[in-house]
């Protein structure tokens, strides 16, 4: 079954590709704009640009997050467009859809996110942009710390908000308001957050969203460079937290090295819905080239022990709870750092680039950490490779993709397995 299904999903990308290669090539040729900017309120519309990402997914695991005898296998296919208008004296516009449907889903092994049927509206804002400036209201993907779309998945998390920023990546003020959120396994904005259900059954655990603003700034000295963020994120009923991160690199150095540290502090926030917070974590970072195409990295990150806190001094996260963020130093592929408890986690990875068409890697992460007062160490170790094929000429978008790898603990028996392998075509 394992066969055909990926067969199917081979010929499904293949009529994608066609299809959304059309349409690329078809706004190109009518587009007389430069820049994206527009002279015109008519060129606000035609000189807007579609963009996609259409993918196929099939995902399986096995004793599934160390349920011994659970297995899941879901294959499910869809993705996301948009159309962005361009800009005219300053302002856009932005309006895209999802789609997500299911082949042979058995509803006894279903990875809950990749099952329900999706179709719907997905971005949908308004912008304005002038110089440094820009301010997006409306549904959208989001990137600040703990606030990401983590879009590996066959559709994006979004959030309804109004998100501006003044500056560049490195030096910036940024500022955002969240009322309401979608996860991947919903087609609607709801008062969820991934501590509750889209059905309601959790109405006390709803939340009106949550606030932040940060900042950041950039240093070069010698032949080095110094940045540094800082972030304060309140979620209503939730948490309250502080976030920083700074990285110090050797910019002339041919092995150009970089070393980071971080801080996060999370504190009870209203009603504290998921619980107490009193969560203290500290990290370190160090990343190399070994060659120009081969970076290596270490990361260290101590969780404080809280008793009678969540998670015995775990960090709340209503958006990233259950997801592989990536904010975290150490941070495994399966499960997440957060939610794991306190103690000391601990991960390295090896990336290369073989070829411009070839990327691979490994990882390996060690959960030395307890979920609970009184508890013993979950000893938790995930081992993980991947890879990717990019192809180029006429199908460049393209990519296969796959990421494989077992999780043992010392709290089972079993091994939690997981294969993930997707065909993906971004245009």
């Amino acid at each position: 079954m394992k066969r055909q299904k990926l067969c199917f999903s081979l010929k499904l990308g293949a009529l994608w590709v066609t299809q959304a290669m059309f349409m690329g090539h078809a706004m190109a040729a009518t587009s007389d704009c430069s820049a994206g900017v527009a002279d015109s309120l008519t060129q606000m519309f035609t000189c807007g640009t579609i963009h996609g990402s259409l993918r196929a997914l099939d995902y399986s695991t096995n004793n599934a997050y160390f349920e011994k005898g659970y297995s899941q296998d879901t294959f499910s296919y869809g993705g996301t467009l948009k159309y962005t208008s361009a800009e005219y004296y300053g302002l856009s516009f932005a309006l895209g859809g999802i789609l997500q449907r299911g082949i042979d889903h058995n509803e006894d092994h279903l990875v809950a996110e990749l099952g329900p049927n999706e179709t719907g509206v997905g971005e949908a804002y308004i912008k304005y942009h002038y110089k440094d400036f820009s301010i997006t209201a409306g549904d959208q993907r989001l990137n600040i710390p703990f606030l990401g779309d983590y879009d590996w998945r066959i559709t994006p998390m979004l959030y309804r908000a109004v998100d501006a920023n003044y500056g560049d990546s490195d030096n910036f003020l940024h500022a955002t308001k969240v009322t309401r959120y979608k996860s991947w396994g919903d087609q609607g904005f709801h008062r969820d957050t991934e501590y509750t259900n889209a059905d309601g059954t959790n109405e006390g655990m709803k939340t009106n969203g949550m606030w932040a603003i940060g900042g950041g700034r950039a240093v070069n000295f010698d032949n080095k460079k110094l940045t540094g963020q800082l972030w304060y994120q309140d979620y209503n009923n939730y948490t309250k937290m502080y976030y920083g991160d700074s990285f110090l690199s050797w910019t002339d150095n041919p092995y150009q090295p970089k070393i980071g540290v971080q801080a996060i502090r999370g504190l009870s926030s209203g009603n504290a819905v998921a619980g107490e917070v009193n969560s203290t974590t500290y990290g370190a970072q160090f990343t190399m080239n070994f060659t120009p195409s081969v970076v290596w990295s270490l990361g260290w990150d101590h969780i404080a022990a809280s008793n009678n806190a969540y998670g015995d001094g775990a960090l709340v996260t209503p958006y990233s709870h259950n997801v592989s963020s990536g904010t975290y130093f150490a941070q495994p592929y399966f499960t997440s750092t957060q939610d794991l408890g306190s103690g000391n986690a601990y991960g390295t990875e090896v990336d290369w680039a073989a070829t411009s068409n070839i990327s691979v890697g490994a990882r390996y992460t060690f959960m030395d950490l307890t979920p609970g007062s009184g508890a013993s160490s979950t000893n938790q170790s995930e081992y993980l490779a991947y890879g990717t094929y990019s192809f180029g000429g006429t199908l460049k978008g393209l990519s296969i993709t796959e990421y494989a790898g077992v999780q043992t603990t010392s709290n089972s028996a079993g091994n939690f397995w997981q294969s993930n392998l997707a065909l993906e075509y971004d245009f």
